[in-house]
This record gives C-alpha cells, structure tokens and sequence, in this order.
C-alpha cells in the first residue's frame, strides 16, 4: 500500500513541477554561459544573451525554454483528464495508472527536447508528447463511459 493512496491527485502537482522544470533548466544554462541572471526582465534574457553565449548552448537555452511553455500548454488538459476521471467515479487503480503515465512521459519528454539535435530525436519527442496526450484522451473516454 502506497503511502499516498490518492496518486491520481499526487500527480497533479508532480506535473506542475515537470512543467516548470525546463525553465530553471534555462536559466542554469544561461548562468553557466554569462555568468549572470537578469532577474528584473527574466523572460527576454535569452534574446539579449544570445551573443555571450556558444550557439550549441543558446540553442539548448531555447529549447528548454520551449519545453518550459509545452508543459504549461498541456497542463490544463491533464488536470482536466484528472479531475474529470476521478469526479466520474473512475478507478482510482485506472486513474493512477494515466496520471503516472502522463508525468513520466513529460519528464521523457522534456529530457529529449532539451538535449534534441536531429530529426530522429524530435520525431521521438513528437512520439513521447502523442503518447501523453494519448493517456489524457482515455481518462476524458474513461470519465464520459462511467454512469454519472
């Protein structure tokens, strides 16, 4: 028995946390490159660095940035997926199964997109985030099959 028998709700935010990841992966990236950190504009940091910074590692910066603003985009879906499942009486077995699916393939996801550099790495990354969306399409089918 799991220390925390509501993982569905664990997961929630695990995810949060998966999604913000990328982003202090940047700065990390961008502190090692310039030794500094603009704190006072730190969203148009990567744009004024560019030049202080090697082009294999600008390049990383931003795709950990874009990895940072993925996870925000599919946050709403998965918690909707989520709370959906467990207020349509889902098992929670069933639930815990998608929502830890879910968060593993966007740590997956985000390890691949930060260090991608050729199409076969992206096509997975494209495969990693199908697969997520694909465990949030069968919470949502899960929820709409219960009786309510």
């Amino acid at each position: 028995m799991s220390a925390y028998p509501n993982t569905p709700l664990l997961m929630l935010p695990a995810a949060a946390a998966v999604a913000y990841a990328p982003h202090f992966i940047r700065a990390f990236i961008v502190v090692y490159h310039t030794k500094r950190w603009n704190n006072i504009n730190p969203r148009g940091q990567l744009e004024r660095v560019e030049s202080k910074m090697t082009k294999a590692g600008w390049a990383m910066a931003k795709r950990a940035e874009s990895a940072h603003v993925n996870g925000l985009e599919t946050l709403p879906v998965f918690y909707g997926a989520v709370l959906a499942a467990l207020h349509a009486g889902v098992a929670k077995d069933t639930v815990g199964f998608y929502s830890t699916f879910f968060v593993a393939s966007r740590v997956l996801f985000n390890f691949v997109y930060i260090l991608n550099t050729n199409q076969l790495s992206a096509l997975a990354r494209t495969g990693i985030w199908t697969a997520g969306m694909v465990a949030c399409l069968k919470l949502f089918l899960a929820a709409a099959a219960t009786k309510y």
